[in-house]
């Protein structure tokens, strides 16, 4: 199950299914809707928690990129008890304890929109425009608002085993600020580092889809290491 970054156009995971594979089911989240906003973090995993709970139970795989990986590791905590959840993968994002609150929701319009294009992943045509501005600017604020006000509750560690992915030049979550999430785990845990920045993964997609298939194969074998590329 893949969690995206925050404001993150719908589908943009779809191209990793055919890489992982005919044997494996991806399925990506959505945040929000105009009619449906969650009104944390906290509310939001609850509900991705409550949908996985509907799926058929099979071995699960959580994989979180930048926002994503906050809420992956929320979704993580309240599925450890169950049996299908095999591994968390966070990409692009600080442990949830080195995690601070952040005020880029609040910004104005224009303010917001560099903020947001100067992370890079989002295409600046979604904003080239009023109308389109109009229909992209409110969701992708949501996300941010989301993420800005996150709070890390401390709790037991997971009982699943933790992967990390980061660009080597992320200069929103280096390698070094990647480490402290062995400590949220009691099972193994293992980094690995990926020419690029922050959103290293489009450029390197078929390297970071290779990475997961293979733990997808061997779900709980994975030595602790740090791998460069």
């Amino acid at each position: 199950m893949c969690l995206p970054h925050a404001g993150a156009v719908p589908g943009m995971f779809v191209p990793w299914a055919d890489n992982l594979g005919p044997d494996v089911d991806l399925v990506s989240a959505r945040y929000s809707t105009p009619d449906d906003v969650p009104g944390s973090v906290a509310d939001l995993a609850d509900r991705i928690a409550g949908e996985l709970e509907r799926l058929p139970r099979r071995p699960t795989t959580l994989f979180g990129h930048s926002m994503g990986g906050i809420v992956a590791y929320e979704v993580a905590r309240r599925c450890s008890a169950r049996a299908g959840l095999v591994r968390l993968v966070v990409s692009g994002t600080v442990s949830p304890t080195a995690h601070l609150p952040g005020g880029t929701h609040l910004l104005d319009d224009a303010a917001f929109v560099a903020e947001v294009l100067a992370l890079g992943g989002t295409a600046p045509e979604l904003f080239a425009d009023p109308a389109s501005r109009a229909v992209w600017l409110p969701p992708i604020r949501q996300d941010f608002r989301l993420i800005d006000t996150y709070r890390h509750r401390s709790g037991p560690p997971l009982s699943c085993p933790v992967t990390t992915m980061a660009g080597q030049h992320d200069h929103e979550a280096p390698p070094d600020l990647m480490r402290p999430w062995r400590d949220i785990t009691s099972a193994d845990f293992d980094l690995r580092v990926f020419p690029g920045g922050h959103f290293y993964l489009l450029d390197a997609r078929h390297a970071v889809v290779a990475e997961l298939r293979r733990r997808l194969e061997r779900p709980s074998a994975m030595p602790s290491s740090l791998a460069l590329p």
